[in-house]
């Protein structure tokens, strides 16, 4: 029979990452105080290249992950290779700048026909049924003006924030939710096609100056691959700014 290989997507390799750091671990000590396996199948789990599935396994395992989170799935593997548009190409580097956190996600709600949605759930929900009415979630560690950026399951980029979702991008340090007061809605509808979708959060000292981030466009703005591209370039010359992100998977 051949043999079965995993490997870990570029999320799930940074999370093994955050996950040996948490454990006060090193790729050192899986190889030689655990004896999981030789250095170089050890570097090629950390560095997303194929590892027999059972190690695969047993190295998530090790680390108290659960190894379907780390795997890169069928439907990122086309969108590696199939699907690699200039927007893309774009995204992929911005994720690639930003650090994966648990400092934001997605909160359930009971819909209300008054008032504000209900939280039914302490927790970050890392996938939610189309149907499903949710809160999106973040807790700034310092204050700053915050764009809010979703790459949907059909790749396509929106900015959240700012926007009538989020008319207050200008936030201090704690916790927010959106979509804010003062917005038209109290809830976020999950509805369109399954899969997995990521959100870029991106917070700076001062509001930067991009002309579709002008006051009038208070829509969800649908972010072109020249409107990414100047984003990336601000970041790349901007020390200052905080780069975060998230995702999880929309399921029937």
């Amino acid at each position: 029979m051949p043999v079965v290989s995993l490997i870990a997507s570029p999320s799930g390799t940074q999370r093994a990452r955050q996950a040996l750091r948490r454990l006060s671990l090193t790729q050192s000590a899986l190889v030689n105080e655990r004896g999981i396996a030789s250095w170089s199948t050890v570097n090629n789990f950390f560095n997303g290249k194929p590892v027999r599935r059972e190690i695969f396994m047993e190295i998530c395992e090790e680390l108290n992950l659960n190894w379907q989170d780390i795997v890169i799935s069928f439907s990122e593997d086309e969108e590696n290779t199939l699907q690699l548009t200039p927007l893309n190409k774009i995204w992929q580097e911005l994720i690639a700048l930003a650090s994966l956190t648990e400092e934001m996600g997605m909160v359930l709600v009971k819909e209300q026909t008054l008032g504000w949605g209900k939280n039914i759930s302490n927790r970050y929900e890392k996938s939610v049924h189309l149907g499903s009415y949710i809160q999106f979630e973040i807790n700034l560690q310092a204050p700053g003006y915050l764009l809010l950026i979703q790459r949907d399951t059909l790749g396509e980029v929106w900015c959240f924030c700012p926007s009538h979702f989020a008319p207050q991008p200008e936030l201090e340090e704690g916790k927010t939710s959106f979509p804010q007061e003062g917005s038209t809605m109290t809830s976020f509808h999950i509805e369109g096609t399954p899969g997995k979708e990521q959100i870029l959060a991106v917070v700076t000292p001062d509001v930067p100056n991009f002309q579709w981030l002008m006051p009038e466009n208070d829509e969800v703005l649908k972010i072109t691959d020249n409107f990414l591209m100047e984003l990336l370039n601000y970041l790349k010359i901007n020390g200052a700014t905080q780069i975060l992100y998230t995702e999880y998977q929309i399921i029937e």
